[in-house]
């Protein structure tokens, strides 16, 4: 069965919420993927209210779009999970915590421009490509798309993603859900696209790409490549990976190999295959993400005390 899932602030409401009807309370907080990644409300969606669950399941959405790791871990846009999360007076036990996170940071380092406001390259640990001029110059042992990704600045970026991914594990365990697991998700892979929304009409990764000026034939590959990374990155928290990276009571459901999503045509101007934009899917997506994350969700909370 579906979950019914509420705004963050209707925690706050009189009366209050009937979480003590449902079987389970999860407490959400993410990206886009779990808020409304277009603006075409006719395809509007997004994978928490296509979850299928085994017993009825309340979750409280602090979800905010464009949200990025250091938003949902330092609190500046939107208080609610922290508060729902530790803070005395206003957290909640939670059976488990969601948590959609890492594809719009990965979204915003490839956006960083490849000069400065003097008109000067940008510092390589600031942005994530190299213009192909500067993919020219790398070892000749670096080929294909490795050539246009700044090293620097991937590092970088990894870094922030496990200190911030930390940082939620450790709140988590300061408040009264500590030790209930915290399951995060890996991303499908975009076509690079250029189908955005109002405010990204040419999409993102289309956009970056055009700005450093790399050609369509190497732009996939390189956004295939980002993404593979960023999906290792993700795995290697799970408490299960054995990695040194690895956090307590973290499990990562590995979407990018379990779903299939049907690609977009690169040439269609609205929706096209399981996606409603560059990186967002669509509700036919969403669906097949949530019905296999539902299960993946009610078998590993099956290993969990009630």
């Amino acid at each position: 069965m579906r979950p019914l899932v509420y705004p963050a602030d209707w925690m706050f409401r009189d009366p209050p919420l009937p979480l003590a009807d449902f079987g389970r309370r999860l407490l959400a907080e993410g990206d886009s993927w779990f808020t409304i990644g277009t603006l075409n409300l006719a395809d509007a969606s997004n994978m928490l209210f296509t979850l299928q669950f085994a017993q009825s399941t309340a979750i409280i959405n602090c979800a905010y779009p464009g949200d990025t790791l250091n938003h949902i871990a330092n609190n500046l846009r939107d208080p609610y999970f922290d508060q729902l999360l530790r803070r005395p007076n206003f957290a909640s036990f939670w059976e488990a915590i969601l948590l959609s996170a890492g594809g719009n940071d990965l979204i915003d380092a490839a956006q960083a421009p490849p000069t400065d406001a003097g008109g000067q390259p940008a510092p390589l640990d600031q942005r994530l490509l190299l213009t192909p001029a500067e993919a020219a110059l790398r070892p000749p042992d670096v080929t294909g798309a490795e050539r246009f990704v700044s090293e620097p600045g991937w590092t970088a970026l990894a870094a922030y993603l496990r200190a911030n991914l930390a940082e939620v594990v450790k709140r988590r365990d300061q408040g009264p859900s500590a030790g209930r697991p915290l399951f995060l998700h890996t991303y499908s892979t975009p076509t690079v696209w250029r189908q955005g929304t109002l405010g990204a009409s040419d999409g993102w990764l289309f956009k970056a790409f055009m700005t450093f000026g790399i050609a369509p034939a190497d732009q996939q590959a390189i956004a295939d490549l980002l993404f593979h990374r960023l999906r290792q990155l993700m795995l290697s928290v799970d408490q299960g990976s054995l990695m040194g990276d690895a956090l307590p009571q973290v499990h990562v459901f590995d979407s990018a190999s379990q779903v299939t999503l049907l690609p977009p045509d690169p040439q269609a101007t609205s929706s096209s295959g399981d996606w409603v934009n560059e990186i967002h899917p669509s509700r036919s997506g969403y669906r097949k993400l949530g019905a296999a994350f539902g299960s993946f969700i009610d078998e590993v909370l099956s290993r969990y005390p009630g």
